[in-house]
């Protein structure tokens, strides 16, 4: 089990539209050995109150890569309502994004305990029990966080429920090498027709306690909206100790006017070849059409 240190955890916020409603994710991560949990701010104070039916998205970046995960569980804790049943929503991330694939629901019915009258108590409220919804290695939401970052749906059926806290624990095998991209750009940014520059910032961070020094090779390509591979930067060597972490900061990617126009995707590579071990992560961006 690795001792995990944290000087600063990479965290992202992502506004994203739903089906029945709009809900703002952020996540501070909270380490401990090979767990993972991760509170999740739903965009509003808590209680924070669900009605019936409506659906909220959850995108959340954990700040943290896995060689596997053993088990992924979604916890809340109600405060009130008189909703029946949590309804947990997943999809699984195709490698190919034109593949489309069926989301998985997973209800959990709301449990309450009624106690029985006192003379100091005479008419006692119902307590509402923890939600849980806890899966495995195989499954969609498991291999969705695999790379840190993942996506679920949440909803509550036959009325509604205020939640005092929610949060994702994740139990697994961190990572030696974390690696984290970030577009460094407003919401909704777009390279012009006529091309232009892309901001980002990137870090790698090493976590392999077994040495003190460990000697890393990155690189990166842009893959354009036709699939193709544009090499970006070649092999080079990134030296670290334990817990230390490689910075990137105010990098930028030169976007020519004869790029197509369309959906991009940087991607960065990470190796280490003494453990034969290999992470990635991407930022995307679109480039106009005029």
């Amino acid at each position: 089990m690795k001792e995990l240190t944290i000087k600063k955890p990479l965290q992202k916020a992502v506004l994203k539209n739903s089906v029945c409603g709009m809900t703002l994710i952020c996540a501070s991560a909270l380490v401990q050995a090979d767990t993972i949990s991760t509170k999740i701010d739903l965009g509003g104070p808590f209680p924070f109150r669900m009605e019936d039916g409506i659906r909220h998205e959850v995108d959340l970046d954990i700040g943290y890569k896995f060689d596997s995960i053993e088990e992924i569980c979604i916890n809340a804790e109600p405060k009130d309502g008189d909703a029946t049943f949590a309804v947990f929503g997943v999809e699984s991330e195709p490698l190919d994004p034109s593949i489309l694939t069926i989301p998985l629901y997973f209800a959990v019915p709301i449990v309450y305990s009624v106690y029985a009258p006192t003379p100091e108590n005479p008419n006692p409220s119902p307590q509402i029990g923890s939600i849980s919804f806890c899966d495995g290695a195989n499954s969609p939401l498991a291999k969705n966080f695999l790379d840190g970052e993942g996506e679920f749906t949440f909803k509550v059926s036959g009325g509604h429920m205020e939640f005092w806290d929610f949060e994702l624990v994740v139990e697994g095998d961190v990572s030696d090498t974390q690696l984290a991209v970030m577009l460094d750009e407003p919401a909704q940014f777009s390279v012009p027709s006529y091309g232009g520059r892309v901001n980002y910032d990137a870090s790698i961070r090493n976590l392999d306690s077994t040495q003190s020094l460990v000697t890393l090779k990155q690189w990166s390509v842009l893959k354009f909206p036709n699939g193709d591979a544009y090499p970006i930067h070649k092999s080079r060597d990134i030296v670290l100790n334990y817990s230390e972490a490689k910075d990137f900061t105010r990098t930028y990617l030169n976007i020519p006017a004869w790029f197509e126009a369309g959906d991009y995707e940087l991607i960065w590579y990470v190796t280490d070849s003494s453990a034969e071990t290999r992470v990635k992560d991407s930022l995307y961006f679109t480039k106009s059409a005029d």
